[in-house]
């Protein structure tokens, strides 16, 4: 009878080793077994023989023996195990199909647990199950929800421990960029994440867009990225897939889906933690403590803290910094198994951020529409703001200005597994998150008044639930499932501007109010078998259909009593007057958008209703138990949305419809017998339709505004590849190269119009997109070694991070040219195993290397956000 393989199965266990009455170490529920009581071995297999040495083979044999003459048992299949049978099983997993015929389970009386001899073969045996003796780690994954080995997994991915995670300094989302091939980061014009991969993102400024790869956390999604500000928090590893991920994980993921795995709890008592001090007066504590509650009950708690100084300084006031950071982070996680068959986990997340915005940096004046005698003074001191130099840390604000964010987020989530057989799991995860920011933030990069957005409130609300079962039959795992999403979003801006194109006839106006409000419903059936055709060839086929309805109302309205001037309402009361031949009045605090038909100021109001189909095939052949090949054909979607823009006329809130991708994609992984040389390689060719983006309107009295619009036909294509080299025990060199070909292929249609960011009529095709540069490397190189006979030992490492220049927008004009880049970090560190302790000295951007990862225009300007400069500290850690 097959069996499954846990979730969180760890990787650094013995060999032979009992599962405690409620959890193992690496916090892996009962019912992920089959069984009531369940006996686990893990090794590795070769149909040439063991890798072993004849010592660990005698150790095996031995083992076996004591094994069965204190425990007899009752064989999981139908054929009684003698000796030999039962040794060659632990080598080769005949008949087992879990982690690719590598683990064998056996079901056993209660009483054996305290008679297993563990101890004996721990030594052997903890190189295979964590890392080899050239420092090689078996990562297991859930990519597709379930456990696999990484290495056997027919499908682009990149897996990083989280050890390795907090080795690179990765502390956040965007720091991925350090460790994932292919991923990109770029911050928005009002600071919302950005993320793409392989090219594919969205790039839309608004913090209730959703994107196009979503994160989830232990399966639990992060729905819009804003909310993955505190993912990075004391995590067993972080997965990062890559290409359409809809028949699994639904839509919005046709990039990809990052999935964090947070450190589960453990059956002893583990607590631990680091303290950092950097540059700009940088402090950093994390810490958690871990262990059980009870025979059946067991709980871990994560908390972290972060602040620093402002790291900007102001070109036109050089004592005002800018860049403070105050960032409270915490996580609960709860496991409990009341019963040999039902395991509960709960999780709780929060977080809050009090840090300052940054702000951009000036690039030049470019006036939205021609300026007259009464915009003549904003043209004067535009003109008279210096363009900030290649130092990321010149910046300029509206003096006075708060640039605080209030943002906080909070989400519980219950996931329960069932064994309804041995052969049959249903799994249910049920989650709750709510979002409330305000992210204030000044992006013209002048001292000058010209687009503040003073005040931009956003409140996310997302319930979910998620219904699936899952098991074998004879060569087959399958899994069926649904899943129901609700949301309600609102999103709202108080911008105080002065720009040329803020007058309407003899009045200039402001400031002015945005505000989007939707509420979206989403409800999908999957399902997914894997066939395994032979021990080496599986087949494999999943599809989901989803439907979603989207309702919308949203207008800028008028903001209150004019910086400048007069009121929004008085200015379009008289724009809608003349347009319409009807005397108009809009009251304070009125919407001012006007109707596109009748030129009626209101609210603007709309639905968007669509469904789709996802699905993916692939193939995956053995060649041997270190070779692999595989080849995917999937599509995926990704809804359609409305967008928060200055809308005049209620036109410019016409959504972007659903887009899709295409994905065809072959790959290969491969490792030497003794792994001290590893290789991944993946080609891709994407066909993209109707990639949505954020684009330009022309109107008549305002110039270019932003509006959301469709390209009906593009492609993306390239090739990944990975190498790591072990030559010598406690030295690696890693190196990964990506290279990524976008193109368009077909202009959008009217009533859209391909126009670059000054609203000049142009043509997008043959161009690439925004912000994906077509080439990326990323190598490190690490070596340990031991200080003495003890556990005290040192490591000394370094990476790269190399960017290719890319453009930031659409139209071929070089000042929106991103410039390619490399960034070098630098590591020392001491450890002692045996203690616990550690510490590291640590530096980042060594060379200070000066970059900036968008490009802006808005109003009247164009501005850059640059990237941070160096900076260097040192860490100290402690583990029990």
């Amino acid at each position: 009878m097959p069996l499954r393989q846990s979730e969180h199965e760890p990787s650094g266990t013995s060999a032979f080793a009992p599962i405690p009455k409620y959890r193992n170490q690496g916090g892996l529920p009962k019912s992920d077994f089959r069984g009531s009581q369940v006996w686990r071995l893990r090794f590795r297999s070769s149909p040439a023989g063991p890798r072993r040495s004849g010592k660990s083979s005698v150790i095996r044999r031995l083992s076996w023996d004591l094994f069965s003459a204190i425990c007899p048992f009752k064989s999981t299949v139908k054929r009684p195990l003698d000796r030999e049978t039962g040794y060659s099983q632990t080598l080769y997993g005949e008949e087992y199909r879990m982690l690719g015929g590598k683990t064998l389970l056996l079901s056993s009386a209660a009483m054996c647990a305290a008679l297993v001899p563990v101890s004996a073969l721990a030594q052997e045996t903890d190189d295979e199950n964590g890392a080899d003796e050239n420092g090689g780690t078996v990562i297991i994954v859930t990519a597709q929800k379930r456990a696999e080995n990484l290495a056997e997994v027919p499908m682009s991915i990149t897996a990083i421990t989280g050890e390795a995670l907090v080795t690179a300094g990765v502390s956040e989302a965007a720091d991925l960029v350090k460790v994932v091939p292919g991923f990109n980061y770029q911050q928005g014009a009002f600071g919302t994440p950005i993320l793409s991969i392989r090219g594919i993102g969205y790039a839309d400024n608004s913090a209730s867009a959703g994107p196009a790869v979503t994160a989830y956390v232990d399966q639990v999604a992060l729905p819009y990225s804003s909310m993955t500000r505190g993912a990075v928090l004391d995590l067993e590893r972080v997965e990062v897939l890559k290409g359409p991920q809809g028949t699994l994980f639904g839509m919005n993921s046709t990039g990809g889906a990052i999935n964090f795995i947070a450190a589960r709890p453990t059956d002893q008592l583990e607590f631990g933690g680091t303290a950092t001090y950097g540059r700009f007066n940088e402090f950093n504590l994390e810490g958690f403590v871990s262990g059980p509650l009870g025979d059946t009950l067991a709980a871990r708690v994560a908390v972290q803290y972060e602040t620093r100084d402002g790291w900007q300084y102001s070109t036109t006031r050089p004592d005002d910094r800018l860049g403070k950071k105050d960032f409270l982070n915490g996580r609960l996680l709860v496991d409990w198994e009341p019963t040999d068959t039902l395991s509960l986990q709960f999780g709780a997340s929060a977080w809050r951020d009090r840090s300052e915005s940054q702000a951009a940096q000036f690039i030049q004046f470019t006036p939205a529409v021609p300026v007259t005698p009464l915009t003549q003074y904003i043209a004067d001191a535009m003109q008279a703001s210096p363009p900030a130099g290649d130092n990321p840390r010149e910046a300029d604000w509206d003096a006075g200005a708060d640039l605080r964010r209030d943002d906080e987020f909070y989400q519980l989530s219950l996931r329960a597994d069932l064994d309804l057989s041995d052969d049959i799991l249903l799994t249910s995860i049920t989650a709750w998150s709510e979002f409330d920011g305000n992210q204030p933030i000044d992006i013209d990069g002048t001292a000058f008044n010209n687009f503040l957005v003073a005040e931009h409130p956003t409140r996310i609300e997302t319930f979910s639930q998620e219904l699936r079962l899952s098991g074998s039959v004879g060569n087959v795992d399958w899994m069926i499932g649904g899943n129901y999403q609700d949301e309600d979003l609102r999103e709202s801006t108080y911008t105080i501007a002065q720009g040329t194109n803020g007058t309407i006839g003899p009045f200039i106006f402001s400031p002015l109010g945005q505000l989007a409000v939707q509420n979206v419903e989403t409800a999908s059936v999957f399902g997914s078998l894997d066939f395994h055709l032979t021990e080496d060839l599986t087949l494999q086929g999943s599809i989901r259909y989803a439907s979603q309805k989207r309702d919308f109302a949203g207008c800028i309205s008028d903001a209150g009593a004019g910086v400048v001037g007069v009121s929004a309402g008085d200015a379009f009361s008289f724009l809608a007057t003349i347009l319409s031949g009807t005397p108009t009045t809009i009251p304070p605090g009125g919407c001012v958008t006007l109707d596109a038909a009748t030129f009626a100021p209101g609210l603007a109001t709309s639905s968007l209703d669509e469904d789709n189909i996802s699905w993916r095939v692939g193939i995956d052949y053995k060649l041997s138990p270190d070779a692999l090949i595989y080849a995917n054909v999937t599509r995926g979607y990704k809804a359609g949305s409305y967008g928060l823009v200055p809308a005049i006329l209620s036109s410019q809130f016409t959504p972007v419809t659903q887009e899709s991708v295409l994905a065809y994609e072959v790959g290969s992984r491969f490792s030497t017998l003794d792994e001290t040389f590893s290789f991944e390689f993946a080609a891709f060719y994407n066909d993209y339709r109707d990639k949505q983006l954020q684009g330009i309107v022309l109107t008549p009295v305002f110039g270019p505004l932003p509006q959301l619009v469709n390209i009906p036909e593009s492609e993306v294509y390239g090739f990944e590849a990975t190498g790591v080299l072990r030559p010598i025990r406690g030295l690696r060199f890693s190196l990964s190269i990506t290279h990524v070909k976008t193109k368009v292929q077909q202009d959008p249609q009217a009533p859209a119009e391909p126009r670059d960011p000054f609203g000049a009529l142009t043509s997008y095709v043959g161009e690439s997109f925004p912000n994906t540069p077509p080439w990326q490397v990323n190598a490190d190189a690490e070596y340990r070694f031991s200080l003495g006979d003890g556990g005290l030992g040192a490591v000394l490492g370094a990476s790269l991070t190399v960017r290719d220049s890319s453009p930031a927008a659409f139209g071929e004009n070089p000042i929106f040219e991103l410039p390619s880049v490399a960034l070098l970090d630098l590591r020392l560190g001491i450890e002692d195993e045996d203690a616990g302790w550690s510490a590291q000295i640590w530096g980042r951007n060594v060379t200070n290397a000066f970059y900036y990862n968008n490009v802006t225009h808005l109003t009247d300007y164009v501005s850059r956000i640059a990237g941070i400069p160096a900076t260097y500290g040192v860490t100290l850690g402690y583990r029990y």
